[in-house]
C-alpha cells in the first residue's frame, strides 16, 4: 500500500481555524505528500471561513467537501464538526465549481472541464445542493464523460466546496485517478401491496396520484395521518418505482403544499410513473447495510480507507439504533480507516452510468486493485409486477407539446424503467434536428444499422423509411427476449407518439398560416384592417397598464386613383408595395404597420409621445424623397398623414382614436389640394 498514502482528522472545536489546525496537525507535517482532500462540516462552521483556512495551511492541495447534518468517523456520527481525509501518492487530481445555472449544462460544463484536464478515467465525486434536478446534472457530465469514469457523490441542503471557494453553481466535483474504489448501493425498503399511478405532476411537485391529492392518497393507503404530521408520514412511506431488473429506485417526498400536493428531494417524478408506497422495518435496514459494506469490501485487493454516503433519512428512521448500522459498516470493514457524512439523495452507478438515489447507503472502499470495481445489478427475473407497471408507463406516455422536453421525458423513463447504459434519440421535424441521450454526446455517435449492434444493443428506425428518426438503447447485460418485447413496445410507442405529433405539427403550422392569411394584407404583405385591429386592441391595453404614451398614425397615399387610370392597375399595385416597404423600413419593427383600405394605412406606435411625432414624419417625408430621386418614373409618391396621442389616463377607444386621426389627416389633405 506504498503507492497510497492517506491520513484522516477531525476535530470538534467551535470556531473554524482552531478546528481545522487540530483536524490537518497531524498532516501538515506530511503535505508535500498529499494533492487532494475531501472536507466534510457540519453546518455550524462559516464555509468561506473554512475554504480560506484550508487553503493557507495546503496551498497546493486540491479541495472537494460539503456542510452536512452529520459527520461519520467509523461508529461515531459526530452531529457538531468535521473530518478531513487527505490522499497522496500516485494520485491525480482535479476539482470544479460550477457555475452555470441549468443543471444539463452545468453537468455538460463539468464534463469538458475534467476533459479539458487530460483525465480519461478515474473516480468522479459530485458533491450538490438538492435544489437542483440531480439526474439532469448527472445526465450532462454522463454524456461528456462517458462509462470510463465512475460516479459517486452525496447531496446536502446546504453548501458545497472546492479549493476555489463556497459553490456558486449549486454542485461541487472532484476526481480522483490512481485509486481502485469499490463501491456498492442498497436501501432495504420493500413495496406495499398497493400500486398507484402519479398521474399530475407539475415540475418537482406530483399533484395528484391516482387522480386525486397525493395527500388523500397516502391516506387511503397508510390509514389518517394529520396534515401536519403528513412528512414524517412520508418519510416512513417514500414511493418505489421499479425497473426492468425489478429493483426499486426512490424517491422520497420534501414537503407538502397546501393544496396537498408533494414535492421530492432533488429530482421530479414525471406524469405517469408507476409505483408502490415503500416501506421499512429497522431489521431490513441493517440486514441491507451489512450485504452492502461486505460486497464492497470483498472487491478490493487491498484496502486503504473507506467513505460512507448515509442518507440523512436513515438515521431518522434508526434513531438510537442507527449506531448499530455504523457499527455494521466497520465490523465488515475491518480496521481501516472510515469516513463519510449524512447525505441528502446520493449518486452511485449502476453498472458505470450514473444514478441518483434517495434513502440509500454507498460504501466506497478505496485502495489498490487491477481496476475499478464498480456496482453491477444482479439479474433477477422480470417480475410480473415489474412488467405490467413498465407497460404501463409505456402505454400512458404522450406528447408534451414541446420536441425537447418529450425527448428529454424519453432519455429520463428508459434510463429508470430500464437501467441503461447509453440511450439516444433523434429526429428532424420542421426543419430542425432533435437529439436527447444518455451516455452519448453526439448525433453521429448512434448507430445507423440495426444488424451491427450487439446483443446488449436494440436500434429502432422509426417510421417506414425511417423519416421519424432512431432511437438507440445500450445495456448492462444482454438483452433477453422477453425485456426485447418491452423495449420494441417502448420503441413503437415512442413512433407513435412522433408520428401524432408530426400531424399535430402540419396542421398546427396550416392554422397559423390561414390566421396570418386572415389578418394579412395580401398585396403588400402587411397587417390587413381585420390584423390591425385585433392586435391593436391589445397594444392599446398594454400601453395603459405600463402608462406609455402612444401615438396612432392614418395615412393616405396621395393620387393612387389617378396612378391607376393613367398607367394601370399594376402601376398602382407597384406604388402601394413600394410606400409599405418604406413605411417598414422607417418605422420599427415593434411599431404596428397596417393597410386599412384601398390607399389607407393606419401605423399604432407604442412609446411615442407627442414631441416626437414631428421628427418621426420628417423621416417619412425624407424616405418618400430619397425614392423619388432614385425613381425617376412616370409617378411621384406622396402621402398625407394625420395623428392621435394617446393618454394612458383616458379611456379612449381604438376607434375614438383611428377616427381623430383621419380627421387631422383629411384637413391636411384638404389643405395640401387647395394650396396646389
Amino acid at each position: 500500500m506504498e503507492n497510497i498514502k492517506f491520513e484522516i482528522g477531525w476535530s470538534t472545536h467551535e470556531e473554524e481555524e482552531v478546528a481545522l489546525q487540530e483536524a490537518l496537525s497531524p498532516i501538515k507535517e506530511k503535505s508535500g505528500a498529499f494533492s487532494f482532500a475531501f472536507l466534510f462540516a457540519t453546518p455550524h462552521y462559516n464555509p468561506h471561513r473554512l475554504v480560506d483556512c484550508f487553503r493557507r495551511m495546503f496551498p497546493a492541495v486540491k479541495l472537494l467537501g460539503c456542510a452536512t447534518e452529520g459527520i461519520i468517523l467509523r461508529e461515531t456520527l459526530l452531529s457538531r464538526g468535521l473530518a478531513v481525509l487527505v490522499l497522496g501518492g500516485e494520485v491525480k487530481s482535479f476539482t470544479f465549481n460550477g457555475q452555470e445555472h441549468h443543471p444539463l449544462l452545468l453537468g455538460e460544463q463539468a464534463g469538458r472541464a475534467i476533459q479539458d484536464a487530460s483525465f480519461r478515467e478515474g473516480t468522479v465525486f459530485i458533491f450538490f445542493d438538492v435544489s437542483i434536478e440531480v439526474p439532469c446534472f448527472l445526465q450532462g457530465i454522463y454524456n461528456i464523460l462517458g462509462p470510463h469514469f465512475s460516479y459517486l457523490g452525496g447531496g446536502t441542503e446546504t453548501s458545497t466546496w472546492t479549493e476555489e471557494g463556497v459553490c456558486k453553481g449549486s454542485v461541487s466535483v472532484g476526481v480522483v485517478e490512481g485509486i481502485a474504489f469499490s463501491t456498492q448501493v442498497g436501501h432495504g425498503w420493500s413495496p406495499t401491496q398497493d400500486l398507484l399511478v402519479v398521474t399530475k405532476t407539475r415540475g418537482r411537485e406530483a399533484i395528484e396520484i391516482d387522480g386525486i391529492a397525493p395527500y388523500g392518497a397516502y391516506r387511503e393507503r397508510i390509514g389518517t395521518v394529520a396534515q401536519e404530521n403528513f412528512l414524517h408520514a412520508a418519510a416512513l412511506h417514500p414511493l418505489g418505482f421499479l425497473n426492468v431488473f425489478g429493483e426499486y429506485l426512490i424517491r422520497d417526498p420534501a414537503y407538502l403544499t397546501p393544496e396537498g400536493s408533494i414535492g421530492f428531494v432533488g429530482s421530479r417524478v414525471p406524469s405517469g410513473a408507476v409505483g408502490y408506497i415503500m416501506e421499512g422495518t429497522e431489521e431490513k435496514l441493517l440486514s441491507t447495510v451489512k450485504e452492502v459494506t461486505r460486497r464492497a469490501r470483498q472487491k478490493i485487493e487491498k484496502p486503504c480507507f473507506a467513505l460512507v454516503f448515509d442518507c440523512v433519512s436513515r438515521s431518522s428512521f434508526l434513531g438510537n439504533r442507527y449506531k448499530e448500522e455504523l457499527r455494521e459498516i466497520v465490523h465488515h470493514l475491518g480496521d481501516i480507516p472510515t469516513v463519510g457524512f449524512l447525505s441528502t439523495g446520493e449518486v452511485h452507478p449502476y453498472g458505470h452510468a450514473p444514478r441518483f438515489h434517495n434513502k440509500t447507503v454507498v460504501v466506497l472502499v478505496g485502495g489498490e486493485g487491477a481496476q475499478n470495481a464498480s456496482y453491477s445489478p444482479l439479474r433477477s427475473q422480470l417480475t410480473l409486477e415489474a412488467e405490467l407497471a413498465i407497460l404501463h408507463e409505456i402505454s400512458a406516455f404522450s406528447f408534451s407539446g414541446s420536441y425537447p422536453e418529450f425527448f428529454q421525458e424519453t432519455v429520463e423513463r428508459a434510463v429508470r424503467l430500464f437501467g441503461v447504459q447509453k440511450v439516444a434519440l433523434l429526429t428532424s421535424q420542421e426543419e430542425q434536428e432533435f437529439f436527447a441521450s444518455f451516455g452519448l454526446s453526439l448525433p453521429e455517435s448512434m448507430p445507423t444499422d440495426p444488424k451491427a449492434c450487439s446483443e446488449k444493443q436494440l436500434l429502432f428506425l422509426l417510421g417506414k423509411k425511417q423519416e421519424l428518426g432512431r432511437l438507440f438503447f445500450e445495456t448492462l447485460k444482454p438483452i433477453t427476449s422477453r425485456e426485447r418485447r418491452l423495449y420494441t413496445l417502448f420503441a413503437r410507442k415512442i413512433e407513435d407518439i412522433l408520428r401524432e405529433a408530426s400531424y399535430l405539427m402540419e396542421k398546427e403550422q396550416e392554422l397559423r398560416r390561414l390566421e396570418y392569411l386572415s389578418h394579412t394584407d395580401d398585396l403588400t404583405g402587411l397587417y390587413n384592417r381585420r390584423g390591425f385591429f385585433f392586435l391593436a386592441q391589445h397594444q392599446l391595453s398594454l400601453a395603459r397598464r405600463e402608462s406609455k404614451p402612444s401615438v396612432l398614425l392614418y395615412l393616405d397615399l396621395d393620387n393612387l386613383k389617378w396612378i391607376n387610370d393613367h398607367f394601370g392597375h399594376h402601376m398602382g399595385d407597384r406604388a402601394l408595395q413600394e410606400f409599405s416597404n418604406l413605411l417598414r423600413r422607417v418605422f420599427r419593427q415593434s411599431d404596428l404597420i397596417a393597410r386599412i383600405g384601398g390607399d389607407e394605412f393606419a401605423l399604432l406606435l407604442l412609446g411615442v409621445a407627442g414631441e416626437e411625432l414631428d421628427e418621426i414624419i420628417h423621416r417619412l417625408n425624407q424616405a418618400v424623397e430619397e425614392w423619388n430621386k432614385e425613381n425617376e418614373g412616370s409617378y411621384h409618391l406622396s402621402f398625407s398623414v394625420g395623428g392621435a396621442l394617446l393618454d394612458p389616463s383616458e379611456s379612449v377607444n381604438l376607434h375614438e382614436l383611428l377616427h381623430l386621426a383621419d380627421q387631422e389627416m383629411y384637413q391636411k389633405k384638404r389643405t395640401k389640394n387647395l394650396s396646389m
